[in-house]
């Protein structure tokens, strides 16, 4: 059997090793954004030209609400007899996901002690306000664990950051943190249930040290601004930290673009701030955080704002394995009086929130 691997990413990288281990012909690849070039010796076709009797492996992750799920149905529109979809070719070739730790991208690690604290792990279950939540980490952990297909996280396909199964009951209108805005999709989110009446906005405070992040979510608001008079708008290019301060950042990596820490600055550098400086003037009631593993500074740097305002908590806790424990404990020490629970909004266990709501809220 000759193999075409559709996506010539990281993951299609795995799979091409597996198939060579397993001294199986793969003849070459199919990527629209790199067509006619040549990768590992083999080249690069177009999905229009390329032979369509072989089997393809599909080797890009589906993400929620885009067209990436739908890859395996339009090869087959166009003619090609054996397509594995995704997670078709990883129960094929069920070792893919222990070859992708490799990489220890974001949450994952070769090895699962680096990935679980039975202990914290044990304290968090505990700590879980509800019966999903609980089954959430309780899958998260046997997918560390195994880095099997047949643990998988399978993401909710709720709005993030704000579920309908998630208690918020808030009791006036909603002023909110955004820690990285990234190009505004947050805020036009949240517009959009404020227009359906599903929730009351008042004001949006946007953080984002991506220059062209930045750019384009000062658009995005603008143009909100002009439909939602009643909404104010802030927007800040700086990232969230424990302190101001200017440091590091790894720019251009669109949604992943990240603060290095790092005793020399270099011309990539950006101003930080911490939120209790900040906004502490706000009368701020929902904090979100998705800042690319900077989630503990920048608690850090809201201490004050948690204990004596107790704001809805949204953070990402996937970015680095102990994200996962230590974010929960950390809010913890700081204001015990919340109720947590544990969503996953994407796939890979990428987007896992953890939601703190203010006892006696709901």
């Amino acid at each position: 059997m000759n193999y075409l691997i559709y996506g010539a990413g990281h993951f299609g990288e795995c799979f091409y090793r597996i198939l060579v281990k397993q001294k199986l012909q793969v003849n070459g690849w199919i990527d629209q954004r790199l067509v006619s070039q040549m990768k590992y010796n083999l080249p690069i076709f177009d999905e229009h030209t390329a032979d369509r009797n072989m089997t393809v492996i599909v080797a890009v992750t589906p993400l929620v609400n885009s067209n990436r799920g739908q890859i395996k149905e339009r090869l087959q529109e166009l003619g090609y007899n054996n397509v594995l979809g995704f997670f078709e070719a990883a129960r094929e070739f069920p070792e893919v996901f222990k070859e992708y730790a490799q990489l220890e991208h974001l949450w994952m690690r070769t090895s699962h002690h680096d990935m679980l604290n039975l202990p914290s792990i044990k304290w968090l279950r505990a700590r879980l306000g509800d019966d999903k939540s609980k089954n959430i980490l309780d899958k998260l952990c046997a997918f560390r664990a195994s880095l099997s297909i047949d643990d998988y996280p399978e993401p909710d396909r709720k709005i993030e950051y704000f579920p309908d199964d998630i208690p918020f009951n808030f009791q006036s209108p909603i002023r909110f943190i955004d820690c990285g805005a990234y190009t505004g999709d947050t805020v036009e989110a949240f517009v959009e249930l404020h227009k359906k009446n599903i929730i009351t906005l008042e004001h949006i405070s946007s953080f984002e040290p991506d220059t062209n992040n930045y750019q384009t979510l000062t658009n995005t608001q603008n143009r909100l601004k002009k439909n939602n008079p009643e909404i104010s708008f802030q927007a800040f290019p700086s990232g969230v930290w424990k302190c101001v301060d200017l440091l590091n950042f790894n720019q251009g990596q669109t949604s992943s673009s990240n603060i290095i820490q790092s005793e020399v600055i270099n011309d990539s550098s950006v101003s930080v701030v911490d939120l209790d400086s900040t906004c502490q003037a706000m009368d701020i009631n929902y904090i979100k955080m998705d800042i690319e593993g900077a989630e503990l500074a920048a608690l850090e740097g809201a201490k004050s704002l948690i204990q004596t305002q107790q704001p809805v908590l949204a953070i990402c806790v996937y970015h680095k394995p102990k994200d996962l424990w230590e974010l929960p404990q950390f809010i913890d020490q700081l204001q015990p009086n919340y109720d947590m629970y544990l969503r996953v909004h994407e796939h890979l266990g990428l987007s896992t929130v953890l939601y703190c709501i203010p006892k006696g809220s709901h």
